[in-house]
């Protein structure tokens, strides 16, 4: 896994968490990783019907593992970006004491839309969705940002389009947006849910960050979602740092440190 691969300029998730511990910052957490890379790329942590039933398998297979084999019932979710996005919408919807969310995927306007007219002309070289995902994992080069950023969209699109056939939210010959997808994208942007999970989010422990310069916009959406909380009276922990979206897991020594103190045990 990548939070536990070894990067010369910095450090292991597993030698992070060892040193927190030795400096005194946090307890003894039991930190869980699991593995939920698909051959879409990421994972937003939601049930699909193209992608697989992540939401469910994560609430009621893994959770309800680790609370009967470690007796422990104070439970929290973390995540970076995708990630992030999961902790928000599994934190808000089930019974989780605490909620560190960076960089949390929101405000799908600002979000996503502007790499939408980037990746089409990507997309339409391989004909479609599925025929890109064969593309990528045949070519030799797929970190190059025009195919990293097409494999986000179609990711994306596994996850939030309400169809099993990878409906991508545009048509590829015109680029205009499908309004029908674009809606159901919409739905699940946090900016609009979390607002039916106002009283599921009283009482948790909330921890949200941002980089200011944020590649994909994202500072807009937690700073709108920071504005909704505090307008409903919901206690949480806000901050924004001078940095973009990529290389900030040095932010982890804040929210573990911030969820030790509610999750921690004996």
């Amino acid at each position: 896994m990548a939070q536990l691969n070894i990067d010369p300029l910095s450090e292991t998730l597993r030698d992070k968490l060892h040193r927190l511990h030795r400096e005194g910052k946090i307890g003894n957490l039991i930190l869980l990783l699991p593995d939920t890379f698909t051959k879409l790329g990421g994972n937003q942590y939601l049930d699909s019907k193209a992608v697989g039933l992540y939401e469910s398998h994560l609430i009621k297979e893994i959770i309800p593992l680790v609370k009967e084999h470690y007796s422990s019932i104070n439970v929290g979710v973390m995540g970076k970006s995708s990630g992030g996005y999961g902790a928000l919408h599994l934190g808000s919807k089930y019974n989780f004491k605490a909620v560190a969310a960076h960089s949390a995927d929101a405000y799908f306007e600002y979000a996503y839309l502007p790499l939408f007219p980037k990746v089409i002309q990507t997309l339409r070289r391989a004909g479609n969705p599925r025929e890109f995902v064969d593309m990528f994992w045949s070519s030799q080069d797929r970190k190059r940002k025009d195919l990293l950023d097409a494999m986000m969209i179609v990711g994306l699109s596994g996850f939030y389009s309400p169809e099993e056939t990878l409906e991508l939210p545009f048509e590829l010959d015109t680029g205009k947006l499908r309004e029908d997808v674009w809606k159901h994208w919409i739905s699940l942007d946090p900016v609009r849910f979390l607002a039916s999970r106002k009283e599921n989010l009283s009482g948790k422990y909330l921890y949200i960050d941002v980089g200011t310069r944020d590649d994909f916009n994202l500072q807009y959406g937690n700073r709108i979602i920071h504005q909704m909380l505090s307008a409903w009276g919901i206690s949480h922990a806000y901050e924004e740092f001078q940095a973009g979206h990529m290389n900030t897991s040095y932010r982890y020594d804040v929210s573990l440190a911030y969820l030790s103190r509610y999750l921690s045990v004996e």
